[in-house]
């Protein structure tokens, strides 16, 4: 590993001297290979193993909600600083909840919204609140969504409102066509009825494009069986949703996607992936990560490709690093997380690390460890 970067990694990741020099002498425990690939000796105050959220704040500090811990749905609030690698518990939100979106809005404030309790008791929830990143407090949102929702998405659109897609319902089985608008202005939920999603999804993925669309992929559906192959996008200016010509190349209940400083989005789906041309509206088949994986974390990169870490892979919990090359269309191993970890949540930093937060190890014990990768 650089020296160079090594120093920087360290430099940026403690807040105090003590701090620094335990940094230093763990780091050949927390670096493996050649890869420039760190775990930070940085720890949640709160274990979550799946179903939270991590925001990147106007300041770049990392705002953690929410998920999954000891088998229900905490209300937990964290801040974590990149620069300084500080770890800070916050007052907690209003409502426990996991499976829920938390959107950065343009006036700085966090709108949070959805989600379930985790234990089967709710499926889903209507209730929405808001993150004041000034007072470090929630409070209850003026109204709630139009409809129960969780495993839905929430994408801010360049016109400052907030799309708000799909999700599972309040009964079992039951996936929403449905979608409606956040305006922080007003603080109202408007429905976009009669407008729909053309297939009802849950845990889809959804991104905003250069031109101002969304594109939403995959999902759960098991009402009409269409979600995981197909895709569509949201127009904002006409108000419309349109399914895509180009399907998806195999089926993707659980995409993730990434959007590459290209512009281009990589959609990816266990041992296999799609790159999303905008300009054509097509997806062109990859070959997908080396380790055929589900549940893993990923991120997009500075240098323009992508980062996948982490995962399940043949029924066991990996530690496995991988890059996207976006001139070759292709990925490569890196090196390894210092512990194997799934369901974690990847952020990628303004100081150019990518954070994993959250997940679960091969014990399927919740991970409260926030691991780092150093491109």
């Amino acid at each position: 590993m650089n020296v160079l970067i090594l120093s920087l990694a360290l430099s940026l990741l403690a807040p105090t001297a003590s701090q620094a020099a335990s940094a230093a002498d763990q780091a050949a425990t927390y670096v493996e290979g050649s890869a420039a690939n760190a775990a930070a000796p940085l720890r949640l105050n709160i274990a979550r193993s799946q179903g939270h959220t991590v925001t990147t704040l106007r300041d770049g500090r990392l705002l953690v909600l929410g998920g999954k811990s000891n088998n229900l749905a905490t209300s937990a609030a964290e801040l974590i600083d990149p620069r300084t690698g500080r770890v800070e518990l916050l007052s907690s939100m209003v409502q426990a909840r996991q499976g829920h979106t938390a959107t950065l809005l343009p006036d700085g404030r966090v709108l949070v919204t959805g989600g379930d309790l985790g234990d089967g008791r709710v499926l889903a929830l209507n209730s929405a609140e808001l993150f004041d990143p000034k007072s470090k407090t929630f409070r209850t949102a003026s109204m709630p969504m139009t409809l129960e929702r969780a495993h839905h998405t929430a994408t801010l659109l360049k016109n400052g409102k907030v799309l708000i897609t799909g999700g599972q319902g309040v009964r079992p089985g039951m996936v929403s066509f449905s979608a409606e608008l956040f305006d922080p202005v007003s603080g109202r939920f408007e429905s976009l009825a009669p407008q729909r999603l053309v297939a009802p999804r849950t845990y889809h993925a959804a991104t905003l494009l250069d031109s101002g669309q969304v594109l939403i992929a995959g999902g759960t559906d098991w009402q009409t069986l269409r979600a995981p192959h197909s895709a569509e996008v949201y127009d904002p200016v006409e108000n419309t949703f349109t399914q895509l010509e180009s399907p998806l190349s195999s089926r993707n209940e659980m995409p993730l996607n990434v959007k590459l400083s290209s512009g281009h989005v990589l959609v990816l789906n266990s041992q296999d992936a799609d790159l999303f041309d905008p300009v054509t509206q097509t997806f062109k088949p990859l070959a997908g990560p080396l380790k055929a994986r589900n549940y893993e974390a990923v991120s997009a990169l500075y240098d323009g490709g992508a980062v996948v870490l982490g995962g399940i892979s043949a029924g066991a919990v990996t530690p496995s690093v991988e890059r996207y090359d976006p001139v070759r269309g292709t990925f490569r191993a890196v090196g390894k997380l210092r512990k194997e970890r799934a369901w974690g949540v990847a952020t990628l930093a303004y100081t150019g690390a990518v954070f994993v937060i959250g997940g679960v190890d091969s014990a399927d014990a919740p991970i409260a460890d926030v691991a780092v990768y150093w491109p």
